[in-house]
This record gives C-alpha cells, structure tokens and sequence, in this order.
C-alpha cells in the first residue's frame, strides 16, 4: 500500500506522440493523478504516461514500440477494479481504452455483437433492447466499467447466478499481444477447434495482451421480472434462507445480501432504496423469465424467506421500486464513504452450504481486529464481498486492516472456498495465491503467461507471486529401452485384454492401421495414470486417451490409456448443487446417481459416453443453448499432464477467478493437455417440466423455414434440433427440397405454467402442422432415438456457422462430400452446429480419397468464416491438422500459441488427439 511515482525518457514521450494523436498522450503529475489507482484506492502509483488508443492498429503500433524499448505496459478500462489490477508499475505506460468505445456491430438474426473494449456495460445492453436482446453478465458497476476490463476480469455480477459470468458469452477476440502482433482468437461462427485461446485469454488480467475488438453472445430479454425484500435480524439467516431457496429446486435470477452497516450507509445516501435502517439484513431475491409460474415461484421463495426467520418479506410493487432496490445495491460500495474514508473490499467465494458460518466468523474476525465490517455479496453462488472501513492515514489501521484480510482468506479457504471470485488477483490478491493453488499450478499458469508475453512486460507485478518460476521440463533419468508394453509390465501395469473392454472400443481396435493393435492400460488412480505417462514421456511413446464410449481411436498410437478403470466415488454435494467425480464414470451412471435427487447434470449427450470424454470434447448437446457447453459447469479439475504432473485446477465453488483459467484450456483440449481424472461439476434443478415437441416435414425447405420460424421466438428454448431422414440425403438431393421425413425438434424446460406458455408460442409458429409432444423421461428417450446413431458413427464430423447460414451450409455439404454416399445429418438450430456421418461401409473408401474430400469440405467451409471438426474417424485416416479444425485460415500466430501452450502442459509431444492430430 504505497504511492510512487516515475517519469519516462522523454525520447519515448515524443516517440509516442509520433505515433498517435498529440491528445491521446498524457503526461505530468497533474493529468496522471486519475490513473494512480484503480477502485481500490488502497494502493497508489502513477504511470510514467498514458496513451489514449481508438484503433486495433494504434494499440500494435504503441505495444510493438514500447516492447522493443522494455518498457512496461498496464492495459487499462474504466478503473473500476477492485484488485490493484489496473495499477501502474514503476516506469510503465497505462494504455486506456475509454476512446475505443464503439459498439461495431449488433446481429440480432444470431444473438451476438461486435464492440470496441472501452464500450461501457450497460450501454451494449441499451444499444440491444430495441432487438429484444440484452448482455446478461451484469457487474455491479455495470453503469461504468467496460467490456475490455469485465474481459480482462472475467466479471461476475448479481445475476451471474443464472447466467454466468463474462467468459460464457465471449466468442471470439481480437487480441494485441504484447510485441504488437494482431491475433483473432475463436469467432461465433467457429468451433474452438483447437485449444480455446478465447477461453483462457478472459481472465487473464492484461498479462496476455489487450482485447481490441470482443464478439459477446446475447440472450432475449425476460418478458417478466419479479424482486422479492427480506428483511432479517441478523445476516446469518439472511445465509439460512439463500440455503433453503436453493434447496427448494428454485432458480432465481439473483440472490444478492446487504448487512446491517450497509443498510444504514445505503440509507444515508442518494442511494436510498428503503431498507428498513434497524435491520441486521436484507435479501434481495430475483426472479426473471416467462410471465407464466412467476409468482408461483415467488410464494416459494417468500415461504423460505420466513422460514429462516425473516421478520418481514415484500415484493416489489412496480419497476420503479424494484430499480430503487437495486440502485442500493449496486450502489452500496459508493455508499461506504459515509462511514469511512477508505475501503478495503475482499472477495472470496465459499459454497452455499458454509454460508452462514463463515459470515458468522467474519463478524468475529472484525470484532478481533477492532475494524467495522460491512457485507453485499452475491449469496446465490456464495460470492462474498466482506469490506473493512478504515483510514489509510493511521499505520495501525492499516496494519489491523493487512491481518483482518489474511484471517478472512484463511477462514474462506478452509471452508472449501476460494480467495477472489470476481475482482482478480491483481496486486491485491498475490499474497495468497500459495493458499489455493500448489506450486506445480503457479508454475504452469507462469509457463502460459510466458507464452503470450515473454518478456515479461505486460502488466507485470499482478496475479503470479515474486519468485514463482515458469514450468521447464527437465525428464528424470535417461531413456531404458524397451517397447512400451514390456516396460509398464516391469512397472506392476498389465495390459487390459481387448475383449473385456466396450464393444465400440472393441470394433475400433479391429480397425487399427495395418492390424498392429498398441497396448492398452486401463489406470485405476490418479496416481497409476501420472505413472504411466511419466515413463511414457521418458521413452517417448506416443500416447492416446479413449473413454468409455470410444469408437475412433489416435493414429500413430503406441500407447493407449484407457479411463474405464477410473470409476467410483462419486460424491454428491447436495446443498451446493455439486458433484464431484471420476472422468471414467459414465454419463449414464452419473444420471442414476442423481435421481432422485431433484437435481441434474444437463449436458444432453448419449449415456454411453463419459464424464472424461464429454469434457475432452468440450461439446455438449442440443441443450447448450440454455445451460452452456460442459466447459460452463466444471468447477474444477485433477489432470495429469503429458509428462506425469498432477494438476489440481479450479475448485468446487460457482465463482473462482484465482490465476488464469486453467480449467478452460483443458475442457475441450481433447486430450492433448493431459488426461482429465476427476471433475467437480456444477448441478441444476430438475425443471418441474420437461417437454420434447416433434414435428415432422416433408423436406429440408420445410425443416428450415419452421426451424427459422421457432429460433426467431423472444422465449427461452432447452434445444432446437433439425434432424434429416433416417435414409440419409444424397448429393443428387442437394439437401434441399428433400422429400422424406425430416423432424424439428424443440425442447422445453421450465415450470409447468412456464412451459405450456412457450409451448402455445411455439405451437403458433408451427402453423396448422401436426405435432407430438413427450414429456419427461421419454423426452431423453426421444432424443436418444432421433440422434443416437452420432455415438455409434464410425466417422462423425462436426461443422460450426452462424445459426443463420445453417440451411445453407446443410444444403452445400451432400455435394462436397458426394463420395462418402448418403449421409446421416442433423443440426442444433440454436447454436449453428452441424453433425454429419455416413450411412455406407467406409472400408472401401482409400484413405487419400478421404482426405481429399474433408480438404474440400474444410475449404468451403473455412472459406466463409465455419469450422470443420473430424470428431470421429477411422484410425487409418490419419488426418492432418488443417481437416480437423481451423488450422487452413487461422493465422501463424495462432497455431504457434496453441503450440505452445500445449508444450507447457506436454512438453515430449507425446499426447495424440482423436479428433485429429494436432
């Protein structure tokens, strides 16, 4: 917590001003004075200079600059930050983004928008509602922070809790790396093919580069909101009541506590909302969505609320009263300087479960301490923001305020929490890393901060401890010699014999390249799966990961790990709607484990597959339109890398923002950041109904002109499914105007008031057309009969575009692809995903021919902004990078950072993808 200050050589000064505007370099004390802090003015250091940017090719032009002069840079938006993030380091220069502050583009055929980082939250949402559409992740400086900082930040806000957080609707970036360079990271059309660079780029504090442009998902605006008050004695049954809410199967919008000290500053200010000033606190519970059931579910929460002790529960009567309840809230941290001139916010996040706990040991801490201690937090996913007021001008203070903190973390993280879940490490936070996160972690995320910023110039001084050092891999011993088998038999590992392992995996063995079947090994352990790897990485083995529903196997293979053997154990947090369990179990045995329960993993897929294999894919089903893909409900990861390490990343709480976002660049890798062996997933309530209407057409015309009718609906759909003649289409057919019978599928999920009012909305689209709706467990039976052939197809690929373009791309594909015969296909008309396989034989098919083919595909495709993914094949297509994914038109750059990240996680290159070789 100190004040410094450095001035630059004036030879970089008017070099900058060379490069930009004459105004958009600032100097002298008087004009930096702004920037010498972020939103926790605990801390203090002025820049060297600040350089205002309105383009991507200004940004370059000053990075690459200041690169080659070592010179420091801190990416910079509105400030707001509550983490020291945005703090100036000795001798750096601020690069702010408040000039680059244009929403570029607003398509609301595909729920998306294009926007420079300095355009302020709230405004994306004013500039969408005339669509119907609005930005859901809302931080509670929503009316002055930007979208380049809430990137950097990987912000949350009230309603996160049934929304999610920034890096849910980011899908696509561009990026300028700290050397100047200029990537594009995903885009909304595109599969994140290869590793998600988007994925892990948010979060990451400014230490990768700065965003120049974002591509944000939109979600239709509810058409009904209603804002419940509870008013208790003391904020621990304030906690008791957010259990008991959950507990009950609801899903509110929001769940947001204010304590009694807040109150009363609230009160005191412009701010009032009308808390009641006696109170010990409030809660605000927010409901949002159809009109229909809305209430039912209020008197639900009302009828918790009391039975936790509420003295008093009222509803909002009009908007006017429900955006004063909310003004309070949001504007509570402002509201603190009535009581004190200084705040020092901390933001931890613990389950659900150890709520009322921990609240009741933060009191204790801040009578310890002699420091008043006010609490706003986000109760819903157990985001607590526990603000010490004090005076930085008294030493004592600020050393009771230093040890206050420190208790507060170690309480947090001893009840199974986290030491930041919105605000970021930052400055701030560096201190406790080492409580959350184990030294080979720190080591990896420095590794990856170093491939995005080598020297060490962008933002240094935030996130990472001093003296933590870049992973470099150094193998233990020297090579022994012998074939793989041979060696893990010496080690105590026996093979599993072919015929005792799934049938799908059974057939694809068969099919192995040149009959040479590799061994396998099926690990029962964490530990035994680090072994093997280990001693692969010292012989140099390739190595390849099948799950328990695999039916395409890693070309070039000389070694094949198995997960089915990592079973059991499972552990079901009920009250924290989580679970925890092996990568090995299948989908299948974890939806038995659940039943009964009231709550549910949605992720849509077959239950042959398992919880490895769907996370390795990183892809859902239809289902990802309303609950996300599976990287939205993983809390946290075991992966044993490439080379033996052991990796615990992430946690088992909703919000976690400590370091970069590990657990994003290994969801989705396919295998080739390590072998997953344990997940802990977030959990929904069992909608009260769940409803599948089938309606079937005489053509791909058709199919399309409903599908489109229903995407355009302003209600919130589970699933949209296209699915073609189980006959397959042909290239003479074009897939287009094709007779047969061809189904759209819609999937409803909601209360029962809820669901029928969708239901009668999707009716009208429908027309006079005949319909057939299924409900419950024969929804799941139905889907499973409408697309189960895609777990069982021996070569499956998967096309991404915008959901607007799918009725042309699914009528282009039969033709590319003519060679391959009639072809099964259906699409999610929500998201723009494509699933095609074969119905004939593909044994007849050279391998060359084959790849000749995808080649083609993949062009078109790629031409036009998609992506190509070969998800399944047979193992004697070996086929290069560029037809598995986006390597034809992504950028040099960006295939070199995929490469090197991967190296920090695999550093022998052993590890083979199934989807393609990578």
């Amino acid at each position: 917590m100190s004040t410094s200050s450095t001035t630059l050589d004036p030879g970089i000064i008017r070099e900058l001003r060379r490069l930009l505007p004459h105004d958009a370099v600032l100097e002298g004390r008087d004009r930096l004075l702004v920037y010498e802090s972020d939103g926790l003015t605990a801390y203090r250091s002025a820049p060297g200079a600040v350089v205002l940017p309105r383009t991507t090719e200004e940004v370059s032009r000053v990075l690459a600059f200041l690169h080659r002069q070592g010179v420091a840079v801190v990416p910079r938006g509105a400030g707001t930050g509550l983490s020291g993030g945005a703090l100036a380091t000795e001798g750096s220069v601020v690069v702010a983004t408040p000039r680059m502050n244009q929403i570029l583009q607003i398509d609301p055929m595909n729920r998306r928008a294009r926007v420079q980082p300095g355009v302020v939250n709230a405004e994306l949402s004013r500039a969408t509602a005339p669509f119907g559409l609005c930005y859901a992740p809302d931080p509670s400086s929503q009316s002055a922070c930007t979208l380049g900082g809430n990137v950097a930040e990987n912000s949350g806000g009230p309603h996160c809790l049934k929304y999610g957080v920034t890096s849910r609707y980011v899908t696509g970036l561009v990026v300028v790396l700290p050397q100047g360079d200029v990537v594009e990271l995903g885009r909304g059309s595109r599969e994140p093919s290869g590793l998600d660079l988007v994925g892990l780029f948010v979060g990451s504090e400014g230490c990768y580069g700065l965003a120049t442009e974002i591509e944000v998902g939109l979600v239709p605006i509810p058409p009904g909101v209603r804002t419940l008050l509870g008013i208790f004695r003391e904020v621990e049954e304030a906690g008791a009541a957010v259990t008991e809410i959950m507990a009950r199967g609801l899903l509110p919008a929001a769940l947001e506590i204010i304590d009694g000290e807040t109150i009363r500053a609230v009160e005191s200010s412009v701010f009032a909302a009308g808390y009641p000033t006696d109170a010990g606190a409030a809660l605000v519970v927010e409901f949002d969505g159809m009109e229909a059931g809305l209430d039912a579910d209020v008197e639900e929460a009302r009828n918790a609320c009391q039975g936790a002790g509420a003295r008093e529960v009222r509803l909002a009567s009009g908007s006017q009263e429900r955006e004063a309840l909310w003004r309070g809230r949001k504007k509570a941290f402002g509201a603190m300087g009535r009581i004190a001139p200084d705040l020092m916010v901390q933001d931890a996040t613990v389950p659900r479960s150890q709520l009322s706990a921990v609240l009741r040991r933060i009191g204790e801490i801040g009578r310890e301490y002699d420091l008043t201690v006010a609490n706003v937090f986000h109760a819903g996913d157990g985001n607590l923001h526990p603000n010490l007021l004090f005076d930085r001008r008294d030493p004592d203070q600020l050393r009771r305020v230093e040890a206050a903190s420190s208790a507060i973390m170690d309480v947090c993280v001893e009840a199974g929490g986290t030491i930041t879940g919105e605000h970021g490490v930052g400055l701030d936070k560096r201190r406790y890393m080492s409580r959350v996160i184990s030294p080979e972690v720190m080591a990896t995320m420095a590794g990856i901060r170093q491939v995005f910023d080598p020297a060490g110039l962008s933002n240094p001084g935030k996130v990472m401890p001093d003296g933590v050092n870049p992973f470099r891999f150094s193998p233990a011993g020297l090579p022994l010699g012998g074939a793989p088998g041979e060696r893990l038999r010496e080690l105590g590992f026996v093979p599993t014999p072919a015929d005792t392992l799934p049938e799908p995996f059974q057939a694809a063995l068969d099919g192995f390249p040149n009959g040479r079947i590799p061994p396998v090994f099926s690990p029962e352990s964490t530990q035994a799966a680090a072994d093997v790897l280990g001693e692969a990485t010292r012989e140099g083995w390739k190595v390849g990961f099948v799950g328990t529903g695999s039916s395409g196997l890693p070309s070039g293979a000389e070694l094949l790990i198995h997960t089915g053997g990592m079973t059991g154990g499972t552990q079901h947090q009920g009250e924290d709607l989580t679970l925890a369990t092996p990568a090995g179990a299948s989908l299948g045995e974890v939806e038995n484990a659940l039943r009964g329960t009231g709550q549910w993993l949605p992720l849509g897929l077959p239950r042959l597959g398992s919880i490895g294999g769907a996370l390795a894919r990183g892809w859902g089903g239809g289902l990802e339109s309303l609950y996300g893909a599976p990287r939205e409900l993983v809390l946290g990861l075991t992966l044993v890398t490439g080379d033996g390490r052991t990796l615990e990343v992430g946690g088992r709480v909703l919000k976690n923002v400590a370091g970069f976002d590990l657990v994003r660049a290994v969801v989705g890798s396919r295998g080739v950041l390590g072998l997953m062996t344990q997940a802990t997933l977030r959990l929904y309530p069992v909608p009260q109904q769940d409803v599948l209407l089938r309606v079937t057409v005489s053509g791909a015309d058709e199919a399309w002109e409903v599908a489109g009718a229903v995407r355009c609906l302003p209600v919130p759909l589970a699933a949209l499914e296209v699915v073609g003649p189980e006959g397959g289409v042909t290239s003479a057919e074009g897939g287009g105007g094709v007779p047969g019978a061809w189904q759209v599928v819609v999937r409803v999920h909601g209360r029962r008031e809820e669901v029928d009012e969708i239901l009668a909305s999707v009716k009208g689209a429908l027309g006079r057309r005949e319909s057939v709706a299924v409900s419950r467990e024969g929804a799941s039976a139905e889907v499973e009969r409408l697309l189960g052939w895609e777990a069982r197809a021996p070569l499956l690929l998967r096309l991404k575009d915008t959901p607007g373009r799918l009725s042309t791309l699914m009528a282009r594909v039969p033709k590319l692809i003519s060679g391959l015969g009639p072809l099964r296909v259906a699409a999610h008309g929500l998201r723009g995903v494509v699933r095609v396989a074969p119905l004939g034989p593909l044994a007849a098919i050279p391998p060359a021919a084959a790849l000749d083919l995808l080649g083609r595909l993949r062009r078109e495709i790629q031409g036009e902004g998609g992506s190509l993914v070969a998800v399944r094949r047979p193992a004697a297509w070996a086929l290069p990078r560029e037809v598995g994914g986006d390597g034809g038109t992504a950028a040099p750059s960006v295939l070199r950072l995929e490469d090197s990240v991967r190296q920090v996680f695999d550093p022998a290159g052993i590890l083979l993808s199934r989807e393609r070789n990578l």
